[in-house]
């Protein structure tokens, strides 16, 4: 018996010095892969530090595989494309960006890159697709490949909570799909990264000026709101933590948050990386989902910074209001149908959230512009000369559909141009072919449908002669005189 307890205790002697010897080995194995900036050693750190399993790291790892593999394969823009990903990865391991939280949701727009490049059709300019039941929604972007699509992808899942929502509380607005919801959340919360002590939903490609990882306050927002509002609906106490962790992007100035201090309180940056600019209807998103968070997570944090978000908001409005139409942002071009409709849905919904007077009447004004058409100006001209070219003025109120026309006395059309112009001042060069009485004519039709017209005539004259100098004159003289040039000449 002792002899049995003795060879135990050996075996147990035994088990845990290859214990200590395995976790000696891996401590250095990890201390040698801090050094080294590929995603190959990200994979394995996560997996030596127990943060990624074997399986998981195997399949991952075979992701960045068939990646570099179908690189070598492939030809022409597919290649190039398909490099331009792999190169982001390879950039973000080296910059020591790509740790355990950002595996994932990496190395899936590498993935989906790969089956996209090599046996998928080439999508269009800024196409969205999603694969299969997945619901992660990618976007392409010429030159960056298939791009995760984050505010795309939880506005999906904001629209199915939201229907949930309604649903539970007696609404006519759809039914609810439970299992799908829940499907679309647990997928999308996964692909989530750790950023600076909050849950961040971020874009692993180069835009406008910014590296990845970067964030936008805009999707951030609209996640933090579908999970609240999930959390409701379902009573999952899960996803209700889940909302709150993303609260911090809205607390951290840029670059890792989007918090910037503004008139009244703060506002929220589309983007992490363009602290400076302000797009409105991003703005607006922000502290709709803020709100919500506060409500149907019953954050306080919440509605302490959608309260900020609201004081902010409505003193900052005036400045997108052209009075014909919305700007989309500060002191920029004015938006396109779509964000118009999009900045009057977001001041129709904070008007029932926080009964603000601003925002009900900048809802319905917004609204009003879409039913007005373009004003139309057209300066007056003088002094127009026939075969002298002149330039034609005419002033905008909004972005319009414009064609302009030149009729002759006689309603010869002798002008017709037709150009997409935004709001302001506008010029047009003309040569009028002889003197006579013209009409010059503009039609515009704004972006939602409505059409205005002006009209203006116009006098051209032949050009005056130049007046004589009295060197000319003195020459006309002598070759008006009887003895003329030969008098001259006989001389």
């Amino acid at each position: 018996m002792l002899d049995g307890l003795r060879l135990n205790a050996d075996r147990t002697e035994v088990a845990h010095a290859r214990t200590h010897a395995a976790a000696a080995a891996r401590r250095g194995e990890l201390r040698r892969l801090r050094a080294v900036g590929t995603p190959e050693a990200a994979l394995r750190r996560a997996l030596l530090a127990g943060r990624l399993s074997a399986f998981d790291h195997h399949r991952l790892r075979a992701n960045l595989d068939a990646a570099r593999g179908a690189v070598r394969r492939l030809s022409g823009a597919r290649r190039d494309e398909l490099a331009s990903v792999l190169g982001t990865v390879d950039r973000l391991a080296a910059a020591g960006r790509l740790g355990p939280s950002r595996l994932r949701p990496v190395l899936l727009v590498l993935r989906r890159n790969t089956e996209t490049w090599t046996r998928a059709p080439f999508p269009a300019l800024r196409e969205r697709r999603t694969f299969g039941r997945d619901p992660a929604v990618f976007q392409y972007y010429p030159g960056r490949g298939m791009q995760l699509q984050q505010l795309a992808s939880w506005g999906h899942a904001n629209g199915l909570a939201h229907a949930c929502l309604s649903a539970r509380s007696g609404g006519r607005h759809g039914r609810c799909d439970e299992h799908r919801l829940r499907e679309v959340l647990d997928r999308l919360a996964g692909l989530g990264a750790r950023r600076g002590g909050f849950l961040a939903f971020e874009y692993y490609f180069d835009y406008a000026n910014g590296t990845p990882p970067w964030i936008s306050g805009m999707a951030q927002a609209t996640a933090v709101q579908a999970l609240a509002r999930a959390g409701r609906a379902l009573h999952s106490t899960r996803y209700v933590r889940l909302a709150r962790q993303g609260l911090g992007a809205f607390e951290a100035p840029p670059p890792v948050g989007v918090s910037v201090a503004a008139d009244g309180g703060r506002r929220f940056a589309m983007y992490s990386f363009a602290p400076d600019v302000r797009i409105i209807n991003g703005e607006l998103q922000a502290v709709s989902g803020l709100r919500d968070a506060g409500v149907f997570a019953r954050s306080r944090g919440a509605r302490r910074l959608a309260g900020d978000g609201d004081r902010a908001a409505r003193r900052a409005l005036a400045g997108f209001d052209t009075g014909a139409w919305s700007l989309y942002s500060a002191r920029g071009r004015e938006a396109d149908l779509n964000y118009h409709r999009l900045t009057t849905q977001f001041l129709t919904d904070l008007c029932a959230r926080f009964h603000r007077a601003r925002y009900c009447r900048e809802g319905k004004r917004f609204a009003r512009y879409e039913r007005e058409p373009p004003r139309i100006r057209i300066a007056r001209l003088r002094g127009l000369h026939a075969r002298r070219t002149t330039t034609l003025r005419f002033t905008l109120s909004k972005l319009s559909t414009v064609t302009v026309r030149v009729f002759s006395r006689r309603g010869t059309l002798l002008l017709r141009r037709q150009v997409h112009v935004y709001r302001g001042r506008h010029t047009l060069g003309w040569t009028p072919p002889a003197r006579g009485r013209f009409r010059v004519r503009v039609d515009a039709q704004g972006p939602s449908g409505p059409s205005g017209a002006a009209e203006r005539k116009l006098r051209v004259t032949l050009p005056k002669p130049p007046k004589k100098t009295r060197k000319h004159r003195d020459i006309a003289e002598r070759e008006q005189s009887p003895r003329g040039d030969k008098g001259t000449r006989a001389g």
